[in-house]
Parts: structure tokens; sequence; C-alpha cells
């Protein structure tokens, strides 16, 4: 429950992704569209008796309660349970609605006239109502009843996937799967590497990102690693060097590591008779960090791509998209598991290229420690995740 000096930070902030006001006498339906946004998101506030420009005008209508838990179980489905409470402040009686981060999303509102489902969600201070496909399937994928990465990849055809590697991965990987012409479909399907669609077989998405011929961005721009070495400290100090990495999701591994290993530097100390060499940074630390930023980052989101940032002092990988829903930071640093994309997790965990699931972060922490380096610095919004991995011997 917000305290009165809580309540009123919120109000002079303004509104915007977790926080929306209202006055109490808007209708229902508007309310109810609100309740589904925030609920969608991340959860929140609802304010009732604010305006849009953050008056407090106060409510005015008894039954405040009744009427929340009322749209609750007949508007929004799956059915919420948000609190509410009122509090006096200024002299005037605000309602405060709190919404959890829904654990059952989509939230949705049934609008039987049209004979269909109506969703939303927040974009910045507004509720708008999600039509975009790629939308409705990143909010699918946050309630892990979809995964985005075996839905068929409608504008490419089966030939669009490299049977020579594929082969390759099966035989280094997956001993005792031969791939033969009389097999190909079933197993591509049991592989789910492709998918009927469209009354024909098609690659999926995964399929694409794994084994996809030659420039893999043509397709799925989100495939691509950007990778820059930055002269100095601030990202706008000079770049020495920039790639853009742009074929299947191992090729474009390997060429990150490669391009990593240019600017690791080897250095020395001697104790007693001993030489001790070291680098600026764990290799295994990198690749891990580098590995799960591929198979976790968000694919429906198409319009940027896996970021390697390497300073003078520290190395940032970013990830599009935030965390799936129920992960928190405090949980990926204690090993808990999770898969946004458990078929591109799979193929790197049995190629031997990250670590079992929930202990990458543990150990590249462990190894971190080992070399002298600080632990992992993350953070994370609903736009991205950052893991910065500091130079050996950077005090943060």
């Amino acid at each position: 429950m917000l305290q009165e000096q809580e309540i009123l930070k919120l109000i002079a902030g303004g509104e915007n992704s977790y926080i929306e006001f209202k006055e109490d006498t808007v209708d229902n339906k508007k309310l109810a569209k609100e309740m589904i946004a925030l609920s969608n998101h991340r959860g929140g506030y609802l304010l009732l008796g604010v305006d849009d420009a953050g008056k407090i005008s106060g409510i005015t209508l008894d039954g405040n309660e009744e009427r929340i838990a009322n749209i609750c179980s007949d508007s929004i489905k799956p059915v919420i349970n948000p609190a509410y409470y009122e509090m006096s402040i200024e002299d005037k009686r605000i309602g405060v609605v709190e919404i959890d981060n829904g654990c059952n999303k989509p939230y949705y509102m049934e609008d039987k006239a049209a004979k269909t489902n109506r969703y939303y969600m927040r974009y910045g201070s507004t509720t708008r109502e999600v039509k975009n496909r790629d939308e409705l399937q990143r909010l699918f994928q946050a309630s892990q009843n979809i995964h985005y990465e075996i839905i068929p990849a409608s504008y490419a055809k089966l030939e669009a996937l490299d049977e020579y590697e594929i082969k390759e991965y099966l035989k280094n990987n997956r001993s005792g799967i031969e791939l033969t012409e009389e097999n190909k479909l079933s197993l591509f399907q049991s592989l789910e590497l492709i998918t009927f669609a469209d009354n024909q077989y098609r690659p999926t998405i995964a399929g694409l990102l794994l084994f996809g011929k030659d420039r893999v961005t043509k397709c799925l721009p989100q495939a691509e690693i950007m990778c820059v070495k930055v002269s100095g400290t601030h990202i706008t100090d000079g770049k020495e060097n920039l790639k853009f990495f742009e074929r299947d999701v191992f090729n474009n591994f390997k060429d990150a590591v490669s391009f990593f290993y240019l600017y690791n530097k080897q250095s020395f100390v001697i104790e007693g008779m001993k030489r001790i060499n070291f680098y600026d940074y764990p290799e295994k630390a990198f690749r891990e960090i580098l590995a799960n930023a591929i198979i976790h980052r968000d694919y429906t989101i198409a319009g940027t791509g896996i970021a390697v940032w390497i300073y003078e002092d520290r190395i940032e990988i970013k990830s599009p998209g935030g965390l799936p829903n129920t992960i928190t930071i405090e949980k990926m640093k204690v090993g808990v598991k999770y898969h946004r994309n458990p078929v591109l997790a799979q193929y790197f965990f049995d190629a031997n290229m990250v670590e079992r699931a929930g202990q990458g972060i543990p150990k590249s922490n462990r190894w971190l420690k080992e070399n002298g380096n600080p632990t992992l610095d993350i953070k994370e919004d609903e736009h991205e995740v950052v893991v910065t991995m500091y130079k050996r011997g950077k005090i943060t």
C-alpha cells in the first residue's frame, strides 16, 4: 500500500508506462483497457481522481472498489485481482488501483459484437490496442504460451536452409541421427527446423537462425551481431573498428568471438620465480555471455541486433528486449533457469557453446573473479538487457 508522499511523487512524475491517471467518471470500458494494458506490460498504478495533467480532482463516486472488482471479473480475461484502496490527499479522495505484472498474459477484452478479442499494451504513457502481427506474437511469447522461434518464416523456402551444415551439426553433436533424402522432411520437423504452413513446408525462425544460407539477415535482420571497438571509455569516442556479422547465429557467434580476440590483451606478473599470464577478460565468460544473448534475446524485435561494444575499460553486450516474464536480474545471478527460445538453447547446449540452463551468469562471475575482474553488471529495461564485463583490475 502506497503512502501519501509516494502517491504525490507518482503524480508529480506524470503518466508513464507504469502510471495512468483517470477521473472516476470515465466509463468502465476505458478502465478495463487501462488495467489490461498495465497487466500485459509489467503492472503499475491506476490513480482515480487525478486528471491527465496531474491535477488532483478527487473521486466523486461511491462504490469504486466494487466497480473495479466487477470490471475485472466481467470484462477482463483471464481475470485479474488488483488491490484497491482510497486515500485522502489535499482534502480530496484518491482511488489507487495496484496492478501486478500479469502472470497469465496475454490479457484481453472480449468484443462480442465484433466476435473477436482485443488486446491492449502500454506504449510510454499511452494505451493502444495491439493489432500488428509481430506485436501480438511478442505478447503471446511473453506468456510463454508460444515461442516465436518455432513459427514459420513465411517468406522463406526450404532451399534457404543449408543441408550440409545441418548434416555436420548432427554428425558432431547428435550422433546416431543420419539425414537422408527419404527422412529429410520428417527429421527437419522433429528437429523444429521446419513446419507445415500454407499447404507447404517452410523453415521455422529457429531453422533460419541456426542453419540459414549465406546472408541470413536478408530474411531475418534479427540475426545480426554488431561489434564495435571504441578508442576510449565513452560511446561518443572514436571507433577503431566496426563490423556487422550477418550469417547464421553459429557463425556470427564465432565471428564475434574472433573480434573479441583482437582486443583481449595479454599481460603478465612475476610472483617469485614464476611468470603468470592473464588476459583483460576471461574468454569463457565472454563466450558464455554472448551465447546467452543470442539464445535469450527477443527475436520478435526486428529493428535491431545484438551489439558488442568494446571500450578501453569494459565490454558491453546488449541484447534486444527485456527479460522474460517472472525473471529478474536477481534470479539470473543465482542461477534460476529460463528459456525464451528453448530450441536455440538446446542447439547451443548440444554444441557445448553454453553452460547448462541457469548456470551461465554464476559461472561467468566465478571465471571473472578467478581472473581478477569485477563481477558482471547487469541492467535491464523493457527495450534491452545490457551485461557489462569490466577490465581486469577495474574498481567499480
